[in-house]
């Protein structure tokens, strides 16, 4: 009784021994489970014995993951802040909101660049119009991402190019509109390989919920620059969630339901309004 009690203790707290041979057995009974599924498709008891295994193993190197957060956290937050730029990037929100600005800027150039490309060589003019939307991204992102380098502190010219920012917020809405003109009249849509559209609706859903969320919290912020930049964050996001409705019913649906992407193209399109109006507004209400 008291063996099987101190295995148990082992078990619930593991050491770096215990730990690395599980990790190495978890990783061969891994590699045992695809081989057999790839090998020998038909179902025989073996496969039972492994795939159970598996599992047990998963739950428990999940449950390792969990025990051990906590120190990797604290020793990747001391590696992080021997070095001015990580430790910058980790204290200050500001800083931090730039250059996870600056990741998604290069992203959006790709995807632009890809649109274009594609809508040129095709001569598509749905293409062209994606491309349109993610310029007009790139332009606000790009100045916001300048005056946040060339500003810092002058709060007077960090007000105008918030104003201007929300001006150019509505740049967006033609760009739009052309966009839900042609899944209107040619049927035009988004569509994704495979379950490849289960990882997009995924990323949607991580990036709608993280927009909303750096939204409010950049409302606590002094800079206005950092706010214009959740703001226009917030905008893309609203857009994505539109592409991913739309590959949806062309995935699972007949492609038809026009009804439905006019009301979420509406409510994206009155979003840009309202931010723009805003940003417009709240500039004018200070100077005065």
């Amino acid at each position: 009784m008291h063996f099987i009690k101190r295995i148990l203790r082992r078990i619930a707290h593991p050491g770096r021994v215990f730990l690395a041979c599980f990790y190495v057995l978890f990783a061969l009974t891994l590699t045992g489970c695809i081989l057999l599924l790839v090998l020998l498709p038909a179902q025989t008891p073996l496969h039972c014995a492994v795939y159970a295994l598996t599992a047990v193993g998963l739950g428990y190197f999940v449950y390792t993951l969990v025990l051990l957060a906590p120190k990797l956290k604290a020793r990747a937050l001391r590696l992080l802040q021997r070095h001015p730029f990580s430790d910058n990037v980790l204290k200050n929100y500001g800083f931090r909101t730039m250059v996870f600005a600056a990741i998604g800027f290069a992203v959006n150039v790709a995807y632009a660049a890809l649109q274009a490309a594609v809508g040129i060589a095709a001569h598509s003019a749905w293409n062209v119009a994606i491309a349109l939307f993610y310029a007009v991204l790139l332009l606000l992102k790009g100045a916001l991402l300048l005056c946040a380098n060339r500003l810092r502190g002058d709060r007077g010219k960090e007000m105008r190019a918030y104003h201007v920012c929300g001006c150019l917020l509505w740049l967006l809405i033609p760009a739009l509109i052309g966009i839900l003109l042609l899944i209107n009249r040619t049927d035009a849509a988004f569509e994704y390989a495979g379950y490849f559209i289960y990882a997009v609706a995924a990323y949607t859903f991580y990036k709608i919920v993280s927009a909303v969320v750096q939204f409010v919290k950049a409302r606590r912020q002094d800079s206005l620059l950092v706010q214009a930049m959740r703001n226009v964050n917030l905008v893309g996001a609203a857009y994505s969630v539109l592409v991913l409705q739309v590959s949806m019913m062309q995935a699972f649906g007949d492609g038809q339901g026009h009804t439905l992407t006019n009301v979420l193209g509406g409510a994206v399109v009155l979003l840009i309004f309202a931010v723009g109006a805003a940003m417009a507004a709240r500039t004018k209400k200070e100077d005065a």
